[in-house]
């Protein structure tokens, strides 16, 4: 901290936003936060830090912000909505668990649901507290906003390589080819890679000749690369088919893990139907241009990918992502200089124990499925859980959430959460879930803890650790979810050892995993909160993090992923060859100045009077009469919605795109958000049993099938 006399202190903090990270000086005065701005000093991120990063101040300071628990209160006539009343944290606390042991004690501990929020990824101490929360209650109901997002990874990262941390990022600084599959970096920066100012760092791979290559239906950054834009939700037929073709003329080339794969005879019997002939009606894409691409990327000094969430969120996210890393493997590119690799890491990686056979499978009444991340289930499957006439879930606990609206299921999913006996929501604002509750506990902010980079460690184009110190004191009553996890359970008469252990859980769990770097939190404090790590780069990079055994191309655990590719192809052919005109697919799109559901409260920003407009092809708008402004209808089996038109000619024809994380008609607890309007584009989500990819828990939200018309039509 640097002090005046005036009482006015900055403090190095970093942004916990996004995988960015970026480096952030924050102006306190007089104990309160005022200010945020760019590091310039900082080593690593240089100055940039992006729209959000910068408005996360707004949020600390919103006037809507939960400050205090607050408590549902019914009106007298049940027709009436409820209100909201302040209580003291004793009163929300003893009130929750009365509640919560008279459910356990009718229904059992599986009674009990646990949601973790996208956001407490970005917490490095939150993770531990609700792993401890979970047994503490007795339940593994435990699911998370990576079933919507990034599960998928996961899954095929621990089944291929034996640990789900084993995440290949692209060699920027020596790649001669960059495939980008699915992804805005503008708006969004990049998930699983960390790139600080990602722009500048792929128009710096143009400008010295690298090819860029974005596979997309929205021609993602014309000026920067090339755009194959692919029908929704056909990734993995194009990536199968490059296979195919490599297979069939240069071959398969394993590089550095020459000797050390099993299963390669299984990927090429995969791959087998797909020649780019076959699979062009279903992709969209001539067979010449796929037949070309693959040839490049094979022949490539150097060739890398990035696959982001426009991939995972498809109907099968788990085979598209095993197809990227075949690709990798199978053309020499894993572990290359120019290929990808895995990078370096803070913390030391212990490899885990893995099961990658059909035992790591549990039937149930909804399925078989594969729990992502060893203890999460499918989202998807929220109503079903609520509605099971044998083991109903009764009560839920959602941290930095907001389900409602980010999972797929519209009606059905708030009708069932807003018939639980009992939603307690920890949170920033009273958001749409927080609305059908009972309780919302008030939340710290990124400014108002302490905390460690963890999640980013081993996917940083340049590698670096950085501890921040709390900037301010918390705001009103909010309290850490450590805290309220051991709140809640010293509540119920349980074991508050999760108390004690939390309270010093940066040095206890860190300061250890540190010690092989030369560092600590102290350290890091005298550093400046930054330190640069060492990026060995290509090469061993597998055996840095102790996966020094065999890559497993098709293990057991994905030959349910494979077969279910085929049937899914054939279906795939036969929706092409029968389109309606007005049938289009529909893909979530990123805007600036919005982030998932939380920052729609803020004031300003693109999305102001706009709504959640519904964006297509100008030649789409004008086969269908529908002129800039004009009010569609947006319907398919799930749900109808409607919505003003706008034109992007950047759009694959016969594609349709909606923001996700709108949808608060009814949110009263964010206001603005509220007036701001826009519906709730996961409405038209599947979910249930048929909605999720068994082997990742993942739901499909993007390449939805929908019917446009006129409004009135």
């Amino acid at each position: 901290m640097t002090h005046t006399a005036t009482s006015v202190e900055t403090v190095n903090t970093f942004c916990r936003l996004c995988e960015a990270g970026c480096g952030m000086v924050a102006t306190v005065d007089g104990g309160r936060l005022v200010q945020v701005r760019a590091d310039w000093d900082h080593p690593v991120t240089h100055g940039f830090a992006c729209k959000n990063g910068l408005r996360a101040v707004d949020v600390h300071l919103d006037p809507d912000r939960v400050l205090h628990p607050q408590q549902r209160v019914d009106a007298a006539d049940a027709a009436a909505d409820p209100t909201w009343a302040d209580v003291s944290w004793d009163d929300a606390l003893a009130g929750i668990a009365a509640r919560l042991q008279e459910i356990v004690a009718e229904h059992g501990p599986r009674s009990v649901g646990i949601f973790l929020g996208n956001p407490n990824a970005f917490n490095a101490t939150v993770g531990a507290a609700l792993m401890s929360l979970a047994p503490a209650l007795g339940t593994d109901r435990l699911f998370s906003s990576a079933t919507q997002d990034c599960s998928n990874k996961y899954a095929v990262s621990e089944l291929v390589y034996g640990s789900m941390s084993a995440q290949p990022i692209p060699d920027l600084d020596r790649t001669e080819l960059l495939m980008l599959i699915g992804t805005n970096p503008r708006v969004s920066k990049s998930s699983y890679m960390s790139v600080p100012d990602p722009i500048a760092a792929l128009r710096e791979l143009r400008d010295r000749g690298t090819r860029v290559i974005f596979v997309d239906p929205l021609d993602v950054e014309p000026d920067i690369g090339e755009c194959v834009q692919l029908r929704p939700d056909s990734d993995p037929y194009l990536l199968a088919a490059m296979l195919h073709e490599i297979h069939a003329t240069v071959g398969f080339r394993l590089g550095e893990f020459e000797g050390r794969v099993d299963g390669l005879d299984e990927v090429a019997a995969f791959v087998a139907p797909y020649s780019p002939e076959v699979v062009a009606d279903v992709v969209g894409i001539p067979a010449e241009r796929i037949r070309q691409l693959a040839h490049d990327f094979a022949a490539a000094d150097g060739a890398s990918i990035h696959a982001s969430t426009g991939l995972n969120m498809g109907r099968q996210g788990a085979l598209a992502y095993w197809l990227v890393q075949m690709l990798l493997l199978c053309t020499g590119n894993l572990d290359r200089p120019g290929g990808s690799f895995f990078a370096a890491r803070a913390f030391p990686h212990t490899p885990p124990t893995v099961d990658r056979t059909d035992a790591s499978f549990e039937e149930t009444r909804w399925g078989r499925l594969r729990r992502p991340i060893g203890t999460m289930l499918p989202a998807a499957l929220i109503p079903e859980l609520i509605e099971d006439p044998d083991e109903p879930m009764r009560a839920l606990f959602v941290f930095a959430g907001n389900p409602a609206l980010t999972v797929g299921g519209g009606d059905r999913l708030t009708d069932a959460l807003g018939s639980l006996d009992l939603l307690v929501s920890v949170d920033l604002y009273r958001n749409a879930t927080g609305e059908l509750g009972h309780y919302v506990l008030p939340a710290t902010d990124q400014f108002e803890r302490e905390d460690l980079n963890t999640f980013v460690q081993g996917v940083q184009r340049t590698p670096f650790v950085q501890w921040t110190p709390k900037v301010c004191e918390p705001e009103g009553e909010a309290r850490e979810e450590w805290r309220i996890c051991a709140d809640l359970v010293r509540a119920m008469g349980k074991d508050a050892a999760l108390d004690s252990a939390m309270q010093s859980v940066l040095p206890l769990m860190y300061d250890g995993a540190l010690a092989p770097r030369g560092l600590s939190i102290d350290a890091l404090r005298d550093a400046g909160g930054v330190a640069t790590l060492h990026e060995p780069g290509p090469g061993g990079s597998l055996d840095r993090l102790g996966l020094t055994g065999t890559i497993e191309c098709a293990p057991e655990a994905l030959h349910s992923t494979i077969a279910r590719g085929h049937a899914r192809f054939a279906e795939l052919q036969a929706a092409v060859a029968t389109e309606p005109d007005t049938r289009f697919s529909m893909i979530t799109r990123r805007t600036l100045g919005s982030i998932n559901t939380w920052m729609l409260n803020l004031p300003g920003g693109e999305e102001d009077g706009a709504g959640n407009p519904l964006w297509m092809h100008p030649d789409d708008g004008a086969r269908l009469g529908l002129v800039a402004g004009a009010v569609a209808t947006i319907r398919n089996e799930r749900a109808t919605l409607v919505a003003p038109v706008r034109f992007d000619p950047r759009l694959r024809p016969g594609v349709v795109a909606m923001t996700h994380g709108f949808g608060n008609v009814s949110t009263t607890g964010m206001p603005r958000a509220q007036r701001r309007g826009g519906v709730n584009v996961n409405a038209l989500a599947p979910s249930g049993p048929d909605a999720f990819d068994p082997v990742s828990g993942m739901q499909q939200i993007t390449g939805i099938l929908v019917d446009v018309t006129a409004a009135g039509s």
